[in-house]
């Protein structure tokens, strides 16, 4: 009898254990949250409720924290936390329709990708090539870079990584193992030499920004980690002369131009918070509508801070997949550009129409600074580009094209003149 007690209660101790494992060492789920804050917030309230924090912004006022998700409410209520919002996925925007083509090795020769000669950047070379003796730097966010691509290297001035909250500026960490983030950076910035093909600005430095991991896709507080790199630059150090000017100061390094050839559907604050953040301080942003064929864009294209990009056919006709409501198109159809282990490759999308407007964009700034001394404003450029595109669709704006067809020639003339 006192066996079968035994028995008896060893059974209910293993069921009751099963029922409240978690009490016992189960894991416990967590989520990830921006936490924007004030100066009042310590951090001792994350780990009282059994948090950690992943990242920190060193010029926006966030942290990024992994709790429990029952811990989020209770999170709103700490001293010092303005607003606590769920972290979300943001994603290339490639892939539709040819998608990648096979790589193709160096070509003994360079190709002009039809991309370049229809907004007719050629044309706007003898005005401007990007060189502004690394004055003007177009960042690109993205899956990283193959950074010793012979088309590339030369106007690769840095590179950083910020995946999962982890600063690094070892070449292993931002080394691009998608693919995307060296075709968008070929289609801006491909050297003017023998081989391969050429960008639309071959003389301009880039920043090579990792915030999206092998397959593409990422999150938004590592964009907004992304945006903060940016404007920090090499140095790390924001208006390092202290005169209120980064964009377009030789004494500082911050990027005069974001490119962002991703998106995702959350409108999160904090990240529009960036955005204006850089916008306030004179960056152009540029990024892809998204290849949803939907009648709006995409976030960050979405917020009217930023330039954005529908794609284009080389007969000037929009795809269905891409999205309507943009301020500007540009070749986006069977787009050939540098792809990693030194080879070239065909993608379509707005991602890849993208790259030709921040290419533009870098043009008109080169130009700009070269002859005046400074850069001009966003609101200045924004006008140029919308005043010179060739307009297609409907008499001046319409949701398919914005203003039209970004063109590189009349933009520099515009801004030198």
């Amino acid at each position: 009898m006192k066996s079968y007690k035994i028995f008896v209660l060893f059974l209910v101790f293993v069921i009751f254990g099963a029922t409240v494992g978690v009490a016992w060492g189960a894991p416990i789920e967590k989520v990830r949250v921006i936490v924007t804050i004030d100066r009042e917030f310590n951090e001792s309230f994350i780990f009282a409720l059994d948090g950690n924090v992943v990242a920190k912004g060193r010029i926006f006022p966030i942290v990024v924290v992994d709790l429990p998700s029952r811990a989020v409410e209770r999170l709103k209520n700490v001293k010092g936390v303005i607003r606590v919002e769920y972290d979300a996925e943001v994603h290339i925007l490639k892939g539709k329709p040819p998608g990648v083509g096979k790589p193709k090795p160096p070509q003994p020769s360079q190709e002009i990708p039809w991309g370049i000669s229809r907004v007719r950047a050629l044309d706007a070379w003898s005005m401007s090539d990007g060189s502004s003796e690394g004055v003007i730097e177009v960042a690109i966010l993205d899956t990283g870079i193959d950074y010793d691509h012979p088309d590339l290297v030369a106007n690769l001035a840095w590179g950083v990584s910020v995946l999962r909250g982890k600063i690094s500026t070892k070449p292993k960490d931002y080394r691009d193992q998608n693919g995307h983030g060296t075709h968008v950076a070929g289609t801006v910035a491909a050297l003017n030499n023998e081989i391969g093909v050429v960008g639309v600005a071959p003389s301009v430095e880039i920043y090579a920004i990792r915030v999206l991991g092998p397959s593409g896709s990422g999150s938004y507080s590592d964009i907004i980690l992304g945006i903060e790199q940016a404007l920090l630059g090499p140095d790390g150090v924001l208006d390092s002369d202290g005169d209120g000017i980064i964009v377009g100061d030789p004494e500082d390094d911050a990027a005069e131009v974001i490119s962002m050839s991703l998106g995702g559907s959350s409108d999160v604050e904090s990240f529009h918070d960036a955005i204006n953040w850089a916008y306030s301080w004179g960056v152009i942003i540029v990024a892809a509508s998204g290849n949803d064929g939907a009648p709006s864009p995409s976030y960050p294209a979405a917020y009217p801070e930023v330039v954005a990009v529908g794609a284009t056919d080389v007969n000037d006709q929009v795809p269905w997949w891409s999205n309507r409501g943009v301020e500007i198109s540009a070749p986006g159809v069977d787009i050939l550009s540098t792809y990693p282990d030194d080879s070239y490759g065909t993608l379509s999308g707005t991602s890849m129409a993208t790259p030709h407007v921040s290419g533009v964009v870098a043009l008109v700034q080169a130009a700009h600074y070269n002859k005046y001394g400074t850069v001009l404003s966003v609101e200045a450029l924004r006008e140029i580009l919308h005043t010179t595109a060739e307009d297609h669709g409907l008499l001046g704006w319409d949701p398919y094209y914005g203003y039209g067809i970004v063109r590189a020639d009349l933009a520099v003339q515009a801004a030198i003149n």
